[in-house]
Parts: C-alpha cells; structure tokens; sequence
C-alpha cells in the first residue's frame, strides 16, 4: 500500500506563518493527493498532532522560535517518531544546525528532514513521499506491536483457562482420591469392627454365660463342679483382654515400658517356652550375634511378639521344618531410615525364619492388616503380625518380611540400640509384706473397678478412702489426713490422673502414687509419663498383680 492510499487517515500539517506559504504548500500536496491542513502557528499545529498525523512540513520561521513541537514529539509513544520536514533557506540553514533556539529544536527532533529553498514541486514532493513511507513503516510496527499484544493477551488467556481446567481436573483427582481413602478406610474400619465383634462376642458369651451357670448353681446349692465354670469365665476374660492388648498394640497406643535390655539373653529365655508351643518335629535353633547393643524395648510386649511370630512360623511348617530365632546389629543412614520411617542410626535386628510354606507377594502386602489371616476359619485371630508391627512402630523401630512361596518366610523387627546398661530389676521372689493399717487413697470413677481396688485393699490390710472423682480427691489430699499411697486412674472426668497427682504433690511431696489405666494416650511411653515415686498397671489386671504392686510400693515409702 502506498502512503497515498492512506492520505484520509494520515494528514500532512503544515505551518508557515507568513504570506501565503502554507496555502501554497498545502495546495500543491492535495493536488498530488495528499491530505493536508494548515496552521498559522506553531501552537495550532501541535494541538493538532496525534498518533495518526502522517508528517509534519513547516518552514523554518515556522519552528525557529518555539519549543512546543519537541516537547509535543517527546510525548509519542514507543513506536511513533513523526517525520518533520523543514524548508530553510540557503542563508539559514547553517544557523539551524549551530547554537541558539533553532538549533538546541532540531537537536530535540529525531526525524528531522532539512529542505533548502528555493525547492522545486518535484523535490518537494518526492521528499514527502519518503517521509511518509518511513511513517507507514511505523504504522505497520504499531499494529505489529498491536496484534503481538492480542497474541499475547490471547495467549495469557489460554494460559489461564488452560490452569483452571488443570486445577480443576487435580481437585476433581484430589476429591475422588479422598473418596477412595474414605471408602478405604470405612471397609478398614469394617473389617476391624467385625473382627472385634466376632472375637469379643464368643469371649463374652463364655463369661456370661458361665456367670448365669454358675448364678444357678448356688441358687440351687449345686456347687460341685462350679471352678469349672469359673475357669471358663476367667480364660474368656483373659482372651478378651489379650484381644485389647493387642488392638492398642495394632494402633500403637498400649502402654509400653521401654527400658535398655539385652536381646540375646530375653531371646535365650524364651526357649523353653518356645520349644513346648511347637511340633517336635520342628527344629529350634538360635543364631545370636556377639558383642549386640542393647535395645530400648517393653520387655514384655517383645516376649508376646517373638512368640507370636514363633507360633506363626510353627503354622507355616505343618510337616516340620527349621525354626531360627536370630540376632544382629545394624546401622541405618539417612536414606535407609526415611524410606523405613524411623530415625537414623544403630539398631538392634531380631529376626524369625522358617523354612515353610512362605506366602505369594499380594499376601505379603496384606499381612499387617488387622484380622487378616492365612490361617483356617477359627484358628487365629488376624491380630499377630499387625500387633507386632505396632509394637514395634510404637517402640521407635520397624518390622520387615521377607517371603516366598516353598522359601519360607523371615520378619525381622527393627529396635533402637543403646549403650545403656541394663537396669536392675527387683526378683520377682522378694514378695513385699502385707499391709498394716496404713492408709491409700484411690480415685476411680469407675464403680466397678473401684470396689475391686477396695476389696483388694482391705484383704491386704489396708484403710481405704474412695473418691469417684478429682475434685473430690482434692480437699482430701489436702487436709490433714495421713496417707501412704495414692491409686488413681488416668482417664477421670473433669481432669486426668497425672495432673491430679500435681495437686497431691504440691501438698504431698513424697506420697508414692499408683496409677491404673485402660488406655491413655499421653501414658503411652511411661517413662514420659511418670515421675519419682511413681508406678503403673494397666488395665484389666489379675488382682494378685495388684496387690503386688500395692505392696511393693508402700513398702518402699515406709
């Protein structure tokens, strides 16, 4: 397109304030088909200068003695630079490249083109069909810059649309895997309520039914045969507490006393025990590494692990086999421990191998789930291995397995080394005395409990003061009343246990304190837990380990 295509939208200004010059001009580029306007001054011209002017043609008495234009020039955008065609005559034109306001202005004009007159119409107008050219290229670089702006601005937009839909595919992910977990986690929640319901049913069932046999019998004086049924009773309850012990063990919220031990010789005492709870044609061997750390472990809940781990080794060889109770020490780095989750450094290694069955992968992946079990309908709980993961998980450490259908199976448990000594534990022979007359103050909200705490008391020759709960308890820790020892459950209403025993403390320093819970989340780790002069049973317990530990606890404060 050539500039005089665009003539309407890209006008000519032209200023000449003397005679009639800029009539002259102007006339001479309409004729050649130029748009053109006149202005008598430099001001009117500069009013009239805007982003479509085509070029600017003054004479030089015109622009000599004003400023305005380059201030009006300076003022474009980025991409106009309008053209300024000067006419100046010969005698002039060196005074308008030297000092002085006509100078410092062309100085100020970037696109300046300089016209000595007299000039022909020819030069005239082919020195305008340049400057004009050199505008339309401005004009295309502007609706270049224009439509880069809309692809860009077009761009952005697809940029944002585009991310809207990917964060809404991501929550729309994000919220169907929610309802995967949640759906997830409901059978979870289902497979374990119904296994609890299922095992705690038969248990229950076995004691009160006993109870009600045994309520008949002395109704009717027939007591003959009645230790029968309280040993059914006695062994339902035991199971049912064994099942509790080890959902809290599953879900890492039992009770543990962890304390230095020395694996090799808790291993080797378990012999015997091991040795009658499998088939004699199973072989037992013990593969123990020398000079092994101790471990921070529960001694307690380790012994119920490596023998619920024997019996299961026992299952997995029907005709026999070779049952290895080993141990090592081991060092695990950064990398190594944050894929087991644990904490970086020594730990002590126990390991259970036999060399039976073994197990296919998609059952590898489900052996620590809660009641899961390979074994037959009614020969096992689904509680062992997901009890032992938990312990183990509780205790800082980490459970492994290893198997292969025909290659056997190896679980290795995972336990914190320490170069602790091995506390001193008191025999279980020493038996404390009995009481004599001294006064326990228990708090138990549970009625039940708190009349089996009693009687127990009193058998052992004890004074009881009862109190069913902690507001109670403290107007009389702090009266004048003597006592030699506080039992006190943990979970109590309004205030727990151990803040109770804060209270007793401030008003009775050296009183030794018992504590008896079912579960309590805070008690977890007992030596987190407790203080100086301080013990703990776990509920449900056989009342001779209670009064052993009422025992044991006075007789040291005496």
């Amino acid at each position: 397109m050539s500039p005089r295509e665009d003539v309407g939208r890209n006008p000519i200004l032209v200023c000449a304030p003397f005679g009639r010059d800029g009539e002259t001009i102007a006339g001479l580029l309409r004729g050649a088909g130029y748009s053109a306007q006149v202005f008598g001054d430099l001001d009117r011209l500069v009013s009239a200068l805007d982003q479509s002017t085509g070029a600017v043609l003054a004479t030089e008495e015109g622009v000599a003695a004003s400023t305005v234009l380059a201030a009006a020039l300076a003022d474009q955008p980025a991409w106009s630079d309008v053209p300024v065609l000067i006419l100046t005559s010969r005698r002039h034109s060196a005074r308008l490249s030297a000092d002085g306001i006509s100078g410092r202005l062309l100085a100020d004009i970037t696109n300046a083109i300089l016209l000595e007159r007299p000039l022909g119409a020819r030069s005239l107008l082919s020195a305008v069909d340049v400057a004009l050219r050199s505008r339309r290229r401005q004009f295309a670089l502007r609706d270049q810059m224009i439509l880069l702006a809309q692809s860009h601005d077009a761009l952005e937009l697809k940029v944002r649309e585009r991310t809207a839909e990917l964060e809404a595919e991501v929550a729309q992910r994000a919220k169907a895997e929610a309802a995967l977990r949640q759906s997830q986690k409901m059978e979870a929640v289902g497979q374990l309520t119904g296994g609890i319901a299922h095992d705690f049913n038969n248990m229950l069932t076995g004691v009160i039914g006993s109870l009600d046999i045994m309520r008949r019998r002395i109704a009717s004086n027939r007591l003959e045969d009645i230790d029968r049924f309280m040993d059914a009773a006695q062994a339902s309850a035991s199971r049912a507490a064994a099942l509790t012990q080890r959902l809290l063990a599953f879900s890492r919220r039992q009770s543990l006393d962890p304390k230095p031990t020395d694996i090799n010789s808790l291993a080797a005492s378990l012999n015997e025990l091991i040795r009658g709870s499998v088939d004699e044609r199973i072989q037992l061997r013990f593969a123990f590494a020398p000079d092994l750390p101790r471990a921070i472990v529960d001694v307690n809940q380790l012994e119920s692990a490596l023998l619920n781990l024997a019996i299961n080794a026992r299952d997995a060889m029907p005709h026999g086999g070779e049952l290895t109770i080993g141990t090592r020490a081991t060092d695990l780095g950064e990398a190594a421990a944050q894929r087991l989750g644990v904490a970086p450094g020594s730990y002590v290694v126990v390991s259970v191998s036999d060399s039976g069955v073994g197990m296919a992968p998609d059952l590898v992946e489900k052996v620590f789930d809660p009641f899961f079990t390979t074994k037959p309908l009614g020969q096992g709980t689904g509680l062992g291995l997901s009890m032992v993961y938990g312990f183990a998980r509780q205790s800082g450490g980490h459970v492994r397995i290893d198997s292969r259908p025909g290659d056997g199976t190896t679980v290795e448990v995972l336990l914190p080394a320490t170069e602790e000594e091995v506390a001193d534990e008191m025999s279980a022979t020493d038996a404390a005395p009995p009481g004599d007359g001294q006064r326990v103050l228990v708090v138990e909200d549970d009625p039940a409990v708190r009349l089996l705490v009693r009687e127990v008391l009193e058998e052992l020759g004890y004074l009881t003061v009862e109190a069913a709960e902690p507001h109670a308890a403290i107007p009389i820790l702090a009266s004048a009343m003597p006592f030699d020892l506080l039992i006190s459950d943990v979970g109590l209403p309004g205030m727990n246990g151990r803040e109770l025993a804060e209270i007793a403390r401030s008003h009775r320093p050296q009183l030794p304190i018992l504590f008896i819970t079912g579960y309590a989340e805070n008690a977890t780790i007992r030596a987190d837990f407790l203080g100086a002069r301080m013990s703990m049973v776990a509920k449900p317990f056989r009342l001779e380990e209670l009064a052993a530990k009422i025992n044991a606890m006075v007789a040291v404060s005496a």
